[in-house]
């Protein structure tokens, strides 16, 4: 349930840009950045981190919608203006495995998860950024199944710091500064996962403005060679932690076997 902050003023509420819009004063939007930042980074909780998102949209948000608008694939995106939900993603179980969109109805299976779970935009007063926002939400999912990456708190950690070196997120910043404390195995994962993260965000294309419905059959190796991106492949990685480990190895058997549309890619 989204925080309200309603309360907070006697001012005259401005009217809604679009449905479910949630115009805020300035008062009332910096009361949402200081209270979400505080305890949503800290304890991840998805509500408040898309609240502290939007309410520190300012900063970052119009550079997300520029990097969106410098290439024609970008464009296209705010064009249309897809919508990825549960009714968008039918008939992806049928595509052959090694390809983006079997893999990301595969991930989605495999964790429990759903598209239909992303937050709706309520606090960004312009429509077209806060598209660009929901877009950016909708597609994180798309990210993990790029990268091979599972839903655990490591590897969405290590997710937040690609995000932030490919897309300067403030929200990604903070998630990765503070919510490493919450590791067991903090030293490792950075020095596992930090590096890889920094340098794939910055040498590769910006992910946010890929028109990944129209890849759904694109072999999911041949996508990243195309984006300038590459898996974590640092010696050792696999063995260390067992959720990637999992994710390759059952590449590596459909491989084996056949099944697995995609080239070889290097390990």
């Amino acid at each position: 349930m989204r925080p309200s902050l309603r309360f907070l003023t006697k001012s005259p509420t401005p009217t809604p840009n679009y449905p479910g819009h949630t115009p805020l004063t300035f008062s009332q939007n910096a009361l949402l950045a200081v209270g979400s930042g505080i305890v949503g980074v800290w304890t991840s909780r998805g509500d408040l981190v898309a609240s502290l998102s939007e309410s520190t949209s300012s900063t970052f948000l119009p550079s997300l919608h520029e990097k969106m608008t410098i290439n024609p694939e970008g464009r296209q995106i705010l064009r249309d203006k897809p919508n990825i939900t549960s009714e968008s993603l039918r008939g992806l179980e049928s595509l052959k495995r090694g390809t983006l969109g079997r893999e990301y109805w595969e991930w989605l299976k495999d964790g429990d998860v759903g598209p239909d779970t992303r937050a709706d935009v309520q606090y960004i007063d312009s429509p077209t950024l806060a598209y660009t926002m929901l877009r950016y939400r909708q597609t994180h999912d798309l990210y993990h199944t790029l990268f091979s990456l599972p839903p655990t708190l490591p590897h969405e950690l290590s997710l937040k710091v690609l995000e932030f070196s490919n897309m300067s997120l403030p929200v990604a910043a903070l998630s990765s500064v503070f919510g490493p404390f919450r590791l067991k195995r903090r030293e490792t994962w950075m020095r596992d996962w930090v590096p890889w993260a920094l340098r794939t965000g910055r040498q590769g294309r910006s992910l946010v403005g890929v028109y990944w419905e129209k890849r759904w059959d694109q072999g999911i190796g041949e996508l990243r060679r195309e984006l300038g991106v590459e898996r974590n492949n640092q010696l050792g990685v696999e063995s260390r932690w067992g959720g990637y480990r999992k994710i390759r190895e059952k590449e590596r058997d459909l491989r084996k076997k056949g099944e697995w549309v995609d080239e070889p890619e290097e390990w």
